[in-house]
């Protein structure tokens, strides 16, 4: 029976997603020689900004999420359409980038360079995803990466082994995304050339995406305790020729587990200084990652429980488990026309909420190839990092659930606040409307007035400012 958990994503970084690969060889140039004219006649300043090593180093840059983070609020893209990237202006606005690994090879090096002069505290994440095996890809110089990894031959003629794809004991294929195969990532999988998968990916993002030494993070995708999306519940997870349940294969200490803190394992050891945040219900343990993220983050039309969402977010985040100071992202698509009163009611719920913790907030178009960006993200007379540094950092679920005191805390039930040097941030997560008094005045950033008390529409949330700033 096919699981009936939470429907398939829509990620339009996969060659089969919504940017179907067309490997003609003019649009390929054309876009390419788009990307360097686009890298030429960005404006900004070029003399700040640090070197990249050469090509092929041994080891990436050293991460700098916490750069231009250490104020608030804090804004990420997860920008993923494989043919076009944004030019260096619209992705310097953000301290967090995650674009696909592919993009080293795609686009000269002096784009990163200018990105980095144009902001020296961007973090750079590489997105990758080593669960699924495409069954077709486009050209080997534009999809460098994944051929390399799916030991592609051709568009349609791979070497990977079948040993490491995950198939039913009958042989057929079990999937989690269309047009792929999920790799084999148990711990049980069977040894080929004397490694499993997971080792032999893990060893694959060092050496290839890594080593490239321009990126300050790895992003890796479908990376839970459990994938959720798999069009069977029980495959054979170490092909001895029965299918195994899924209470078999996934859970602590069971193959799938096992062969995520392996590949973990090696990847936090061969890239020490990497930063590398998980896309799934990963648990954290023992410092080898170093976050997670939330997509469709307390988003009822997704299928999200709001207070479950944030939550877990914030327990996750305030937690252990993880290395510190930790990176989280929430990452949010448009569901509204842009600019209406619902958009900007979705947003500033979102980013409110979002600013609870610690994390980024990834604001994206209809999509995950659009960019989508607020005003209230950095206002003009505010520039960014307005609110300055939280009075409580990092808050556990409990401190934020207590009655308001000293920085953090519940006003009342579902409406909860967090203080910043330069203002507060209120949010609503209630069905009602909800009318706040303040001690004093500020000055609302998404409207401009200033008031000593504001009315809170359901699931909505305030910025504001202290006079003065």
């Amino acid at each position: 029976m096919p699981l009936r958990g939470r429907p398939k994503r829509s990620r339009p970084d996969a060659p089969s997603g919504p940017f179907k690969p067309r490997e003609h060889v003019r649009r390929v140039l054309l876009t390419l020689l788009m990307l360097v004219l686009a890298t030429a006649g960005c404006e900004g300043p070029t003399s700040a900004g640090s070197s990249l090593p050469r090509p092929g180093a041994a080891q990436g840059r050293a991460g700098n999420c916490t750069g231009p983070g250490a104020d608030y609020p804090r804004t990420a893209t997860y920008y993923l359409d494989p043919y076009r990237l944004p030019g260096v202006a619209k992705l310097a606005r953000y301290d967090v980038v995650v674009l696909d690994s592919e993009w080293a090879h795609r686009v000269p090096r002096r784009f990163f360079r200018r990105l980095r002069a144009v902001d020296p505290g961007v973090c750079l994440f590489a997105y990758v995803n080593l669960v699924d095996r495409p069954d077709q890809l486009g050209s080997r110089g534009y999809w460098a990466d994944r051929y390399s990894l799916w030991q592609f031959v051709d568009s349609t003629t791979s070497r990977f082994p079948r040993r490491w794809r995950a198939t039913t004991a009958e042989g057929e294929p079990v999937s989690e995304y269309r047009r792929t195969t999920m790799a084999n990532l148990t711990a049980h999988a069977p040894s080929v050339r004397g490694e499993i998968y997971a080792e032999y990916a893990a060893r694959w993002v060092a050496n290839t995406v890594w080593s490239t030494g321009l990126w300050d993070g790895i992003y890796l995708d479908v990376w839970g305790d459990r994938i959720y999306t798999a069009d069977v519940d029980a495959w054979d997870s170490d092909r001895d020729g029965v299918d195994e349940p899924a209470a078999e294969i996934y859970g602590a200490g069971n193959p799938w587990a096992l062969g995520l803190f392996r590949a973990e394992r090696i990847m936090r050891h061969q890239m020490p200084k990497a930063v590398i945040v998980v896309n799934g219900d990963r648990t954290l343990r023992d410092e080898r990652l170093d976050g997670r993220v939330w997509e469709s983050f307390v988003d009822p039309k997704s299928g999200r429980v709001t207070k479950n969402d944030l939550e877990d977010y914030v327990t996750v985040t305030a937690g252990d488990g993880h290395r510190r100071p930790g990176v989280a992202l929430t990452v949010n698509v448009r569901r509204a026309a842009p600019g209406s009163a619902n958009d900007m009611r979705t947003a500033r719920f979102r980013l409110a909420s979002t600013l609870m913790q610690d994390g980024f907030w990834a604001p994206m178009g209809v999509h995950y190839g659009r960019l989508a960006y607020y005003r209230m993200l950095a206002p003009a007379k505010l520039g960014r990092g307005y609110l300055g540094r939280p009075l409580v950092k990092s808050p556990d679920w409990s401190a934020l659930t207590s009655p308001f005191d000293r920085g953090v805390g519940s006003i009342r039930r579902g409406v909860f606040r967090r203080d910043f040097e330069h203002g507060i941030v209120l949010v609503n997560t209630t069905a009602t409307r909800q009318r706040i008094e303040l001690s004093k005045a500020y000055r609302n950033v998404h409207n401009g007035k200033v008031k000593t008390a504001v009315s809170l529409a359901p699931r909505d949330g305030v910025l504001l400012v202290r006079l003065g700033v």
